[in-house]
């Protein structure tokens, strides 16, 4: 394998997780398991997460060996809110009408991310390449245009919100998949306090 190819495998692998640590640094309340190393790629620092495991990002890690078969799967990163067993005396009511909502959810998606890789056409002129210092230069304004979207979007309230409060019963989740979700799908947890 060339040096050129690997260092284009490695700038794709970051794009894919450096899209998972930015959204689970803006979303997880839980405090991190283990105090992990901080991800410094596209000059954003974003701290490691062992949530996105090392069978996560296997299809990722090397691009260029999967573009035979089309390239590796779309990455989907799911935002959920876990809802609490509630008391006979509780009910969950829509905010905006107080319609009671039945039967009461589990989980409940307020966001999802994903990222696919398109392989370039066969039709497509080869002289459309771009440098790889100019695809990971692309990388840092992408990425914190979207450090800066995560925290102007609604989720971010209700974030902050649960975060402060000590002791609180309410769970979140993140799903990583690399098909469409299914019921069965495993939740990590992303939020919990």
């Amino acid at each position: 394998m060339s040096n050129d190819i690997q260092k284009a495998d490695q700038i794709a692998f970051h794009f894919y997780t450096k899209l998972f640590y930015v959204v689970n640094q803006s979303r997880a309340t839980a405090e991190p398991r283990t105090q992990g190393k901080v991800d410094k790629w596209f000059n954003l620092e974003t701290p490691d997460s062992d949530l996105f495991t090392k069978e996560a990002k296997e299809p990722y890690k090397n691009i260029s060996l999967a573009l035979p078969s089309g390239g590796p799967p779309p990455l989907e990163i799911q935002v959920v809110l876990s809802v609490p067993e509630l008391a006979n005396n509780q009910v969950l009511v829509h905010p905006s009408s107080t319609t009671r909502i039945e039967p009461t959810p589990r989980f409940i998606v307020l966001e999802s991310f994903v990222l696919s890789f398109t392989p370039r056409r066969e039709d497509e002129h080869e002289s459309i390449d771009v440098a790889l210092p100019t695809i990971y230069k692309h990388g840092i304004p992408l990425f914190r245009s979207l450090y800066s979207l995560l925290r102007v979007l609604p989720t971010w309230k209700l974030y902050k919100r649960l975060k402060r409060r000590i002791g609180a019963t309410y769970w979140g989740s993140t799903d990583v998949s690399q098909s469409k979700p299914t019921p069965s799908h495993r939740y990590h947890t992303l939020w919990a306090r």
